[in-house]
């Protein structure tokens, strides 16, 4: 189980699907309540989020066994190809910043004269 308190948890620079790629890959499996919390956003976002993200093949849902009344957790995990769609996005994000902040390292040109 994540954080409850953990608000906001991305930073301002990273997407939400890259965060909750960086959720799903770092937990084993993981309910819509976790995400909405850990996120922030909305919780009908998650739960759309996850009908496409599960009709696309890259999560598994599966309902938490429940022995009390009430209604079961939506649990879900990554598939090898969900592994592969997050790995890929998680490390396109890590090069799109590494070669920001190294642009951002070049001196700037002068004209002298």
């Amino acid at each position: 189980m994540l954080k409850k308190n953990a608000k906001n948890w991305w930073s301002p620079k990273e997407r939400p699907i890259q965060t909750i790629g960086r959720v799903l890959l770092s937990n084993g499996r993981v309910s819509q309540t976790d995400l909405y919390l850990t996120t922030g956003l909305p919780s009908w976002k998650i739960s759309r989020l996850f009908r496409r993200l599960e009709i696309l093949g890259f999560i598994e849902v599966e309902k938490e066994p429940r022995f009390t009344r009430g209604r079961p957790r939506k649990l879900c995990r990554l598939t090898a190809s969900g592994i592969e769609y997050f790995t890929g996005l998680l490390r396109e994000a890590d090069e799109e910043g590494n070669a920001q902040s190294c642009a951002s390292r070049q001196p700037f040109a002068t004209r002298g004269g």
